[in-house]
């Protein structure tokens, strides 16, 4: 009994502990100079030279966030970053279990959340706007939920500013707007009450919208940032009018039935396996064979399908959850709630995302993985049948299996995700154990990556320290932003990954620099591809007539070179995979 006492008070925060302390054992490894340099040189010049990272605007409360931290632990680096994320993903993780906790099984819990946590294959990056978009969702759903059942307008209305407040953490974070529906979803079909008793709830809760907006753009006022925003939103939509952008209204529409193609498939993979399962259960005759032949079987097509089915799988079971739950009798209508909740911010916050579900879906599925076990828990029999030559096969499986078949489903899932993320890191490949090298720079001490990185990054930081200085501006083409974060250096396009531009908007941004910035910069150009992982060196990067790809824009390489003949740019050093170039103008004498 005692102990029985002891192990229920106690095997949450324990199990809490080591779930943090695998994320610190991850965070060690890799050194991305991609996403993580975009963020980090975005947090550095926040409140230092916020002009300089003008399109970084378009998450600013996350630039807001990562700037407070890099004052407070300025010399940390990349770890204290990854030590940020942990943070938020514990926090994001704690606020989860307490709302679902009233509602189903805590192992149903823990198990779907833990899942989600350790859903991407590489680990997880420094703290960067997703993490914060998370967090702040899940937390206007718990203030919510509060709201609702105790019938608190204060709450209703605290919701709201939450939901305006996140609008700033990723511009698409407007889509979560609909929360507003769970209001006549709780009040009109659970609750039956009528349609009036909506509607200052409703108007409440928009209120809190509204303030929330007002607040955020009263404080980039009060820091003189608001026209840098506005800057930053003609960017953005610059973009979306470029047709070979990837945030041009039609190429996001098809994003998102790309990735519900991807979840159908996924979906009628996982149908096909589990009738395959059934029917293997029904072929075999003696019980001691299933036991051991079909969980074997199905272990090794779970992992299977973790491994083929990315994203996508995970998003499967999370709808399955949230419309099991909600299409079935619940014991409280507090469940049906939080499962519309999370069923909408499945379908409409990774809407406007370029990469859709793919790369936001993980951010999405918080609160509905775990619906998914719990209502395949609450299955008592399944019956299956189908016709065969005239003859009709029928199998009835009870819920004896369903604690089986969540063991394989956990078995196979973290079995598999811990293999793949032994063997990577996020753009970052090659196994952790030979992660054994580090950066010669105090913003990457405490991060291991390749003895092949480290060197080739070491190699030009050694170079640009004879050319730059803190605070001097650098031109970085096109696509590793993290030497802007080592070397404490302003973006010159006003942006520290010019990769994100369209041709058009990089053209632009480099005329508005030529005439707003007094300096012309020293430029670093990189010979290799450095998204997913480093490339072999070419010497043709700059080439203007090579085939269009993902890492390549014909118009982008020709507004370089039309910079660097514009103000007579040599190469004053080079390697394999960097060339160094300084103008011979000086611009205090024109």
């Amino acid at each position: 009994m005692i102990k029985t006492l002891i192990f229920k008070t106690y095997f949450y925060p324990i199990f809490l502990c080591i779930l943090v302390m695998v994320q610190f054992v991850l965070m060690i490894h890799g050194f991305d100079v991609n996403d993580e340099g975009f963020s980090l040189t975005f947090y550095q010049q926040f409140f230092n030279a916020p002009q300089s990272v003008e399109y970084c605007f378009v998450y600013w409360l996350s630039g807001l966030v990562g700037g407070l931290w890099y004052l407070l632990f300025e010399d940390g680096g990349i770890l204290w970053f990854r030590v940020l994320t942990i943070v938020f993903n514990t926090a994001t993780f704690m606020m989860c279990y307490s709302i679902l906790k009233p509602h189903m099984s805590r192992a149903y819990i823990l198990l779907g959340l833990t899942m989600v946590l350790f859903v991407n294959d590489f680990g997880f990056l420094a703290f960067y706007h997703n993490h914060l978009t998370a967090f702040l969702a899940i937390l206007s759903v718990y203030v919510l939920i509060e709201g609702l059942h105790k019938t608190n307008l204060w709450l209703l209305g605290f919701s709201g500013l939450i939901l305006g407040v996140n609008i700033f953490s990723r511009l698409p974070n407007i889509t979560l707007l609909i929360f507003v529906l769970v209001i006549p979803y709780g009040y009109i079909i659970l609750r039956k009450k009528h349609v009036k008793t909506c509607i200052t709830p409703i108007v409440t809760m928009l209120l809190g919208v509204v303030l929330g907006i007002m607040l955020v753009i009263g404080l980039m006022k009060s820091l003189h940032q608001w026209e840098i925003m506005e800057n930053a939103f003609k960017v953005l939509f610059s973009l979306g009018k470029t047709d070979d952008s990837g945030h041009n209204i039609i190429t996001l529409i098809r994003v998102i039935k790309n990735n519900y193609v991807a979840i159908v498939y996924e979906g009628c993979k996982l149908m096909l396996l589990i009738f395959t399962l059934l029917g293997l259960y029904k072929i075999l005759k003696y019980n001691k064979i299933r036991k051991v032949v079909v969980p074997m079987i199905a272990l090794i097509l779970f992992v299977v399908l973790f491994a083929k089915g990315d994203i996508y799988i995970i998003y499967v079971f999370g709808l399955l959850g949230c419309l099991g739950v909600l299409l079935t009798t619940q014991k409280t209508e507090g469940i049906k709630m939080i499962a519309f909740l999370a069923l909408l911010i499945m379908i409409f916050l990774p809407l406007g995302s370029g990469g859709g579900v793919h790369s936001s879906g993980y951010i999405c599925i918080w609160l509905a993985i775990p619906f998914f076990f719990q209502f395949l828990s609450q299955i008592m029999t399944v019956r299956m049948s189908t016709e065969i030559a005239s003859k009709t096969y029928t199998c009835s499986i009870d819920n004896q299996l369903v604690k089986p078949l969540f063991v394989i489903i956990a078995m196979s899932y973290f079995g598999y995700k811990g293999y793949s993320m032994s063997q990577q890191a996020y753009f970052d490949k090659g196994n952790r154990l030979v992660k054994t090298a580090t950066i010669n720079n105090k913003f990457a001490k405490g991060i291991y990556t390749t003895r092949e990185r480290a060197d080739i990054i070491n190699d030009v930081l050694q170079e640009l320290e004879k050319h730059v200085q803190p605070d001097d501006y650098l031109f970085v083409y096109d696509s590793a932003p993290m030497l802007h974060f080592l070397t404490q250096t302003r973006p010159y396009p006003y942006n520290p990954w010019v990769w994100i531009y369209d041709h058009v908007s990089f053209e632009a941004k480099i005329y508005t620099a030529e005439n707003e910035i007094e300096v012309l910069p020293i430029v670093v150009q990189q010979k290799f591809t450095t998204i997913w992982e480093f490339s072999e060196p070419m010497d043709d990067y700059l080439a203007e007539n090579r085939q269009m790809s993902n890492t390549y824009h014909p118009g982008r390489a020709i507004a370089m070179n039309q910079f660097l003949d514009r103000h007579d740019y040599k190469i004053i050093w080079s390697n394999a995979h960097f060339n160094i170039y300084k103008s011979k103008i000086d611009l205090a004498t024109k």
